[in-house]
This record gives C-alpha cells, structure tokens and sequence, in this order.
C-alpha cells in the first residue's frame, strides 16, 4: 500500500487567499496586416454547466461545402493546442443546406451569417468536474485552426472544490479527522482541486444524532469558500461522504439549494456516497448489516440501539446534484469479525440518474483496511483530476423499455414503479462495451431475494437489450441489472460490478 503523507495532507487543504486569476472574455484584435479569418472567436461563457454560450464574429460567407463547425475543449492552460481533450462538437448549417434546417443564433438570425453572433450550444452530459484541465475552450473551425492562435478560440477557467466528509464513531484522538479521509483530500490537492475541505467531526461523531447537526455548518463552509474565487467564476463541487458522512453532505446540498452563489449555480455538482449509511434502523426496508460470531447478539443489541437513538434522515440526491455515483457493498461479516454495516440502496433521487458501483465481489467491507474508503482511496481518489477514467468507463445505464410509469407506494420510493403490458418485458441500456449484462428478478415485497432471468453482452458500441428467458408469472417484482467487464478481470483489487436498480415491475 501507498505511503502517505499525513502531516503534509492536514497542512493546508483551505483554499488559498487568492485563487488565480480569471480569464476574462476579451475581443482579439486582428494584428495590422494580417490576413482576417474566416471566423473570430470573441468569448465564452456558461451559466449552468450544461451548455456554452459563445460570441463570435463570421468574416467571410459560410456554405454548405463549407461548414461552419465549434469544438468545445478541457484545456490546461486555456490555449487550443493538441493536448486539450474534446467534450463537443457541433456543426452550424447555413440557409439552403440540403435535408437541414439553418442554425439560428440567440436572435433568431441564420448564426452563419457575415457579423457578430451569440449562440449557446447545448453539451450532452455536461461539463463535470476536470481540474487537471481548469479551462473550458471553445474553438472555431478546429479542424483548420492554429493552435496557439487567440483569434481562434475563447476560454473560461472553472474553479473546483472538493469535500471529503468521514462516516460517523471514529477515534477522537485523531484531531484532524480519520486519516482516509486527509489521505484522499491529499489526492484531490494533487490532482488540481482549488480547494479542499476535509470535514472534520471525529469528535461529534460517536454521539447520536449530530450527524445531521454538521450539515448547516458545511454549507457555511463551502458558500464562504466559493466566494473567495474572483466575482464572475464558474464553481465547480465534488462532494464525497462515507457512512454517515453521506448524510452530512446530502442536507448540507439541501442548504445550498436555497443559498448558491452565481458561481456555483453557472458550476457541475458531483456527489459521490461511499456505502451511504445513515444511522436509522428504518430507512430501507430488508437487511443493512450482517453479523458474525458468538457475540452477534450483543452486536446487533448494541448497533440497532445507537440506530434507534440517532434517527438519521436518510441520504438522498438533491436536484441540484448534476452526477451522482453510490459505491457500495454488501459483504458477510467474517467468522474472524462480529459485524459489517451494508450500503443503503438504492438511494432515492430528485434528479439525476444515479450510477451504482458493488464491490462486494472485491470482498469490501464498510470500514478498517479493506473498508469503502481506503478502497476509493487507493483506486479512484489519484485520477480524480481527470475525472476518474475507470469511472466513466464502467458507467452503466438501464431501463424497462415500453413501460407505463404508476404512482408508488410511498413518495419517498427509491425506485420508480412500472407497468409492463407483456410477460416478455425488455430491458436495454448501455455498458461498457463487451460487457457481460445479467437481468435479475426477485419478489417485490422481499428485496432480498433476486435471481438471474436473462443474460446478454454488451455490443461494440456498448448498446445491450435483454428479455427473460422465460414468460414472467403475472405479480410485482424487483428488477436489477448488472454488469461485468471482463477487460478487468486480470486487474488486482478492481471486482468492480455496476448495478443498476430498474425499479418496482407490474406484470399483468
């Protein structure tokens, strides 16, 4: 295991007084002389992370042989070069292209037309979090453009926070908080994070019922933090909890809803739950522990008595949250050990779609050497700066195809609640790309139980659609899907398992 250094991870994790300069949006003059490009890049801009809004000025006429075309970059120094990495692209149709529609900029004219324009174009999955590449850069023409050339391109620098809340019971002699917990703030620091906040409440946390009493001061803690950048700057968030930590985060975001800075409201929120466990012995329903050994009594006696006396609330997505990814496990407790605590899923959302990643099959426990958090320490935490590859690779989607969406049980449901009209549903979604996708199929009133109903592999492109192998007896179940990448097979410690909970199903 890597050696880390603590007592330089305790040191300075604040963010600096001044953050940096912004790159403020300028107009590019054309040198005396120079040949005038066919379209000058003005500035740049975005005001929800979901879209950039551009100026430009088109000098020469554009046609259907000749398109007009935008590339939007991450960038490390705010300069188009070959080293910056594509988020988009998009191409500007003039009048009379055949089959198409002219491109309108944002009044109503053709936005290919001789003059000055503003267009905002739309970024499927956004902007997340890239704090090794700060500088969003949008380039006219890249497949022609000069790198390095200012009239080329315009850019905007995103700022980035990230925050890393520990679990709840932990040693009180550690005064800076658990050392997983200054370990991957150290990450963050190196991986380019602006800012960082590891929350401390080791002292507050083996008390019932003061988790859910940190939130308002972590949220202090981050609009106070947002500020110090430069008026005008685009924030970004990354919030990480562990445990109870997951409930501290997610009321803490329920504040800031209210409350955003311009910045972080024009910035991506990326909430990240590490085995979410709030301390309430009522928040899913089936099992979310496991104990082992002569005293599992005793244990299950004392662990469901603290559960009872703090009454957490349980962690959930805000709408605010952009991107949201549970890591969790459900691992036995071993003859050697007397309990493991499990992950409470699925997690209800008010928004996103959310991105589940099991590592039970790691053998993962909730806390200790082989806990959640020294696993994303070790594995996920050191690429956080450029957004975490094995990630975005292993993400995973599903859904119940030709279903009707039914009012749920309770309207704290976790999972939709949908009516099929076949004993044939289909299920499809996307993989990683030769995956292994297994469709699994259990009693709704008992969570508990699930068994495979159907297999398929994910195709080259990563689309995959499964059926049950057999008609499916009319009633209620539970469907989850899952899938495994072989390519990872041969990688120590990576038994990582994307699952994803497709709801409640009605089979007539």
């Amino acid at each position: 295991m890597r050696s880390f250094p603590i007592a330089r991870a305790r040191r300075a994790f604040q963010p600096e007084s001044t953050p940096g300069e912004p790159l403020e949006a300028r107009r590019v003059p054309t040198a005396l002389g120079s040949v005038v490009p066919a379209v000058q890049m003005i500035s740049a801009t975005t005001t929800d992370s979901k879209s950039v809004t551009i100026e430009y000025q088109v000098n020469q006429p554009v046609t259907a042989a000749t398109p007009l075309q935008f590339g939007v970059y991450r960038s490390s120094d705010g300069k188009f070069g070959p080293s910056d990495s594509t988020v988009y692209t998009v191409t500007m149709s003039p009048p009379g292209t055949s089959g198409q529609s002219a491109t309108l900029d944002q009044s109503g004219a053709s936005a290919t037309a001789i003059g000055t324009h503003t267009l905002t174009i739309a970024i499927p999955g956004g902007l997340p979090p890239y704090p090794l590449k700060p500088y969003v850069t949008v380039v006219a023409d890249p497949s022609t453009a000069q790198a390095g050339n200012p009239a080329a391109s315009a850019s905007f620098r995103v700022y980035t926070i990230g925050v890393m809340t520990h679990g709840g019971i932990q040693d009180t002699s550690w005064k800076h908080g658990p050392p997983y917990e200054l370990q991957i703030a150290y990450w963050m620091r190196q991986q380019g994070f602006d800012a960082v906040i590891p929350y401390n409440w080791a002292l507050q946390s083996n008390t019932p019922g003061l988790a859910i009493q940190q939130s308002p001061r972590l949220a202090r803690i981050i609009l106070a933090t947002a500020n110090r950048f430069p008026t005008g700057s685009v924030v970004d968030l990354e919030m990480i909890g562990h445990s109870e930590g997951t409930v501290i985060n997610t009321y803490a975001l329920q504040i800031l809803q209210k409350e955003l800075t311009p910045g972080l409201k024009a910035g991506y929120i990326e909430d990240t739950l590490l085995d979410p466990h709030a301390a309430n012995n009522n928040v899913i329903s089936g099992k979310q522990m496991d104990f082992a050994g002569p005293l599992a009594p005793l244990a299950k006696l004392v662990v469901t008595h603290y559960q009872a006396q703090a009454n957490d609330p349980p962690a959930y997505f805000p709408s605010i949250v952009d991107q949201a990814n549970v890591f969790f496990e459900h691992t036995q407790a071993t003859a050697g050990g007397i309990y493991n605590l499990w992950g409470q899923v699925p997690v209800k959302s008010d928004g996103p779609t959310v991105h589940y990643y099991n590592l039970t099959a790691s053998h993962v426990t909730h806390s200790g050497n082989t806990g959640i958090p020294e696993w994303y320490r070790n594995f996920i935490a050191p690429t956080l700066g450029s957004q975490a590859p094995l990630i975005q690779e292993l993400q995973f989607n599903g859904q119940v195809d030709n279903a009707r969406l039914v009012p749920p049980l309770s309207r704290h449901a976790a999972v939709p609640t949908l009516l099929v009209s076949t004993r044939e549903p289909t299920f499809s979604g996307t993989a990683a790309p030769g995956s292994e996708v297994r469709l699994l199929l259990g009693p709704g009133n008992d969570p508990s139980k699930l068994s495979i109903a159907g297999v398929t592999t994910a195709d080259a492109s990563g689309r995959w659609t499964v059926t049950p192998r057999r008609p499916v007896a009319p009633g209620e179940y539970r469907a989850v899907v899952t899938s495994f990448s072989r390519a990872l097979r041969t990688r120590p410690g990576l038994t990582i398992v994307p699952t994803q909970p497709l709801g409640r199903v009605i089979v007539p």
